[in-house]
Parts: structure tokens; C-alpha cells; sequence
């Protein structure tokens, strides 16, 4: 070979191994939090379900507008008894580890939900009793008894599909290394840091995904997200501030995506009689903190007004969201005379919070507005995990909580508000609301269901074991050059169409 065509053949190859590296785009995504553990059967947290976006394909999903689309399972039919929810599955879909996805592999994940001791989805997947293999293509969900929510379900964490035999060798590590059916497979993950995913080409819809890596950095300060955001080191950043709204809107190479959400902020009450202190023996103190609190104001002063102030679990963009219950106004005098009424002199809260910028402004400004009631509040930032491990164990007195919403009701009220309810985590236990959430479960009709959380949130109102606040709108900054971010009333970054613009 001539010392010409030699010194040719490597500048080619130096061509080429440029345009590689220049195909191989990555998106860096800015969350707020760390996820906990990412294995779908034991996650519980938002960010989590973000990054469970990338990695873990879902049986069903929603659609903007909360209609229940494909994903997995193509097609799906309940029997007249609606006790047997039976589901057509995509083709050719194999898990990041080579092995097929396929019926029985849905039974195991199933089965593997509802009886591994670490599982959040037993709750959520309790009325399902058996799981029938009908054909490879074909499974068979049986119900002891209707189950109306199950579908909607199916469109979180307990629809989404792990490998088996990746699960099976893992034991108690899977959400270390988790192997699951998405357009992204696991790579690395660095604790409060950063996890790391790239893209699977053997997904079934890969010609769809448009970047060959994504990086979750965990940012906890909104500011923070955002100078980076302007300054090019981020791609995307979720939830932006709304005081910052404005700022990203006037920056050319910005832009907003964004939607109302489902989700709620709310004043978490521990109702437990041994450590709820006055709060829990005083359902007058309750509604006193409930009266001495103006939500609007709230929503005004830390966003802008950019959020929905409401007194309630489900949004107002919910069929179940009731409209005979209208949120109160501030009362100062009702809330001093219900204090006083209960022979508390000067009542002392405690409020644990993950130490964010959002959180923090609402906690203090609940701090100021109680006060005025003859509330002494005092306040307990902490790390997130560190709030969590708090919140998880039931120690508060009072805890503000984010929850991200369900498209369907029982989601939201079961997990809260039932006795075995997963995230009733402030011992709150009231018979007739059980019944009222497993009649509602079963109601096949949407009226019927509504009658029902009807009365359900009469008694909550009235009980009080917790206040809603707000109900956010999910706000995503990201370049201007980046093409195909949609967000639904889930919150959640969907990466199928997401691209860098031609």
C-alpha cells in the first residue's frame, strides 16, 4: 500500500469514527429527585417512574386524554362477568437480556408482584387470583370479583414487565442491575448522582427512539436545573418553577412543555393515637388547620398561580372529582374557635418535608398562615431519602406529600385511605370508607362509581386525614431544537418520538 492511499485509508477511518460519534446523541434529563428502587415491583416514587419510562415497557398505557392505548398488549377483552380480563400480546418483543417476552412471562411478573415480601403492588393487584396462560400470545387475568380500576392499573408499575429469569438470578439485587422489555436498557447508576440507560436495539418500536442514550442526573434545586438548562449542560429539566416560567418562555433557545396533572400536594395527618399527638385525638384541630390555610393564596404566592388550588385527592380533571364540595375560603375566627373548643391551649405541629425549593416555600408559608390561628409550627427539612425513610416508617406528626395521580380513582383513595391501603401510612382506619373503596372497585358503571366517591369524599372532608393543597401542572424546560416531548396529565417523559431537530 502507497504511502497516499495509507495515509487516505486512515483519514476515512477517522471520517467515519467522527460521524459515529457525532450519530451517537445523548439526552440529559435533570430530575428533582433520586428514585428509589428501580424495580417496578418495589418503586414508589415520581422520578422513578420517569426513568421507569426508558426501561420498562408497560401492558397498557394512557394517551393525553387518559384513555386507556396499547403497549405491550394489543388488544384486551373482559368477559360478560367482567371477572376475567383477558389480553392479546405484542409480538416479537424480547427483555434487554435476549429472553422472549410472552404469556408465561406475564405470569411471572404478575405472580412475582403479588407475592415477593418487598412488593408495593400487592395492594393494586390483590384482586387478581390467578393468572392463565392461554396460548404464548394469549393471557387470562381471573378475578375473584369485578374489579373496575384494573385496566388503569395496569398502565404503572404493576404493568410493567421484568425479565424473569434476570429477576430469578438477581434475587434482592434485580433493581440494582434491572433487566426489563423498554427502548432503554440499564447501564449504570451512581446514588443522589446520576443513572445512566442506552438504547436497546432490539425494541420492538426502536426506529421510534430517537436518542442512543439518556442521562438521569438528580438535581434537587430547581435553580439549579434551570442555570444548567441555560447554560446547554442539560437537554431537559422537569419541573421547572412556575416563577420561572417566564424566564424559560423569553429564552429563544427554550421551551415549555407542559400539562395540568393529576397529581396532588397535600398535608399528610398522622392519625395514629399513640403518635398523632392532639391532631389525632381532635378531628377539631384538623378542621381548624383546614380553616386557618387559604389554598389560593398558597398557589398565588409560591406559583405564580400556575397550579389548581383545590380540597381535594382527585383533580378537577377527573369525572370523580366532586363538585358538591367546593374548597372553603380562609377562616381565622371558625379555626380559633375550634382550637378553643378543644381545650388545647396553643397547639404544637411538626411538618416533615423533602428539603426542596417547593416544598420548602409552602411548608413556611403554612407555618405564617396557622400561626395566626394559634398554631406553633415548627418545621423539619430533610434530605429526600432521609424524609422518605420518615414518611415510609409513619414518623410525623405532619408530612406534605406529593403524589402523582392516577387516571383512575381508586389508585389515589385506595392506597391512601384504605386500612391495607400501601401508602396509608398515618393509620388512618375508618370501616365505612373501606366499603365505600371495595364497592367502588366493583361498580362496572361510571355512574355508579361516581355515586360512590361521592360519599367517600363527604367523609373525607369531614375526617380529615389529610388536606389537600394543590394540584400541580407538570412543567418540563427543555432545548428548542428538540423535537417530539409530549406530556400527559401523568407527568411522565415519554421518549417514543423524542429526537434532536434535523
Amino acid at each position: 500500500m502507497t504511502k497516499t492511499v495509507r495515509t487516505l485509508s486512515i483519514l476515512a477511518a477517522m471520517m467515519l469514527a467522527g460521524m459515529s460519534c457525532a450519530s451517537a446523541a445523548t439526552l440529559r434529563v435533570a430530575l428533582q429527585d433520586d428514585p428509589d428502587a428501580l424495580d417496578p415491583a418495589q418503586g414508589g416514587t415520581y422520578t422513578g417512574r420517569i426513568v421507569f419510562e426508558a426501561l420498562c415497557d408497560k401492558l397498557v398505557d394512557i394517551d393525553a386524554e387518559l384513555g386507556i392505548v396499547p403497549r405491550l398488549a394489543t388488544a384486551w377483552q373482559w368477559n360478560d362477568a367482567n371477572t376475567e380480563l383477558t389480553l392479546t400480546l405484542r409480538q416479537g418483543v424480547v427483555y434487554h437480556d435476549g429472553t422472549p417476552f410472552d404469556a408465561q412471562s406475564v405470569k411471572a411478573n404478575i405472580e412475582r408482584m403479588k407475592s415477593l415480601a418487598e412488593s408495593r403492588r400487592k395492594a393494586e393487584l390483590s384482586p387478581v387470583t390467578e393468572v392463565v396462560v392461554v396460548d404464548p400470545q394469549t393471557v387470562t387475568l381471573k378475578l375473584d370479583a369485578p374489579f373496575a380500576p384494573l385496566l388503569s392499573v395496569l398502565t404503572d408499575r404493576a404493568g410493567m414487565m421484568v425479565s424473569p429469569k434476570a429477576a430469578e438470578a438477581a434475587g434482592d439485587g434485580f433493581a440494582a442491575a434491572p433487566v426489563c422489555s423498554g427502548p432503554f436498557k440499564f447501564v449504570s447508576r451512581s446514588a443522589r448522582d446520576s443513572i445512566v440507560v442506552e438504547k436497546f436495539a432490539d425494541y420492538w418500536n426502536a426506529d421510534a427512539i430517537g436518542y442512543d442514550r439518556v442521562e438521569y442526573l438528580i438535581l434537587p434545586d430547581s435553580t439549579v436545573r434551570l442555570s444548567r438548562l441555560q447554560a446547554g449542560d442539560l437537554d431537559v429539566a422537569e419541573r421547572i418553577s412556575p416563577t420561572d416560567l417566564a424566564t424559560v418562555q423569553g429564552d429563544d433557545r427554550l421551551a415549555i412543555h407542559q400539562s395540568p396533572g393529576l397529581g396532588v400536594s397535600h398535608l399528610f395527618i398522622n392519625m395514629r393515637p399513640d403518635t398523632g399527638g392532639p391532631l389525632a385525638e381532635h378531628a377539631e384541630l384538623r378542621q381548624a388547620l383546614e380553616a386557618s390555610l387559604d389554598r389560593t393564596a398558597i398557589n398565588q404566592v409560591a406559583f405564580n398561580g400556575a397550579f389548581t388550588a383545590d380540597n381535594q385527592m382527585l383533580t378537577p380533571l377527573s369525572p370523580f372529582h366532586s363538585p358538591n364540595h367546593p374548597m372553603p375560603g380562609r377562616d381565622i375566627a371558625k379555626a380559633r374557635q375550634l382550637i378553643e373548643a378543644t381545650g388545647v391551649p396553643a397547639p404544637t405541629l411538626e411538618i416533615t418535608y423533602e428539603n426542596s425549593l417547593t416544598d420548602g416555600r409552602v411548608a413556611q408559608i403554612i407555618q405564617a398562615m396557622v400561626a395566626e390561628a394559634g398554631f406553633a409550627v415548627e418545621l423539619l427539612p430533610l434530605e429526600t431519602s432521609s424524609a422518605i425513610e420518615r414518611y415510609q416508617a409513619g414518623n410525623f406528626q405532619l408530612y406534605i406529600g406529593n403524589w402523582s395521580g392516577r387516571a383512575d380513582p381508586d389508585p389515589t383513595l385506595n392506597t391512601f385511605f384504605s386500612t391495607t391501603g400501601s401508602q396509608n401510612l398515618n393509620g388512618y382506619d375508618n370501616a365505612t370508607v373501606d366499603t365505600l373503596l371495595t364497592e367502588a372497585r366493583q361498580a362496572v358503571g361510571q355512574e355508579e362509581r361516581i355515586a360512590l366517591y361521592e360519599k367517600l369524599t363527604g367523609i373525607l372532608l369531614t375526617d380529615l386525614p389529610t388536606i389537600p393543597l394543590y394540584h400541580p401542572s407538570w412543567i418540563y424546560g427543555a432545548k428548542a431544537d428538540i423535537e417530539g416531548i409530549a406530556i400527559y396529565p401523568d407527568g411522565l417523559l415519554r421518549l417514543t418520538g423524542v429526537k434532536p431537530a434535523n
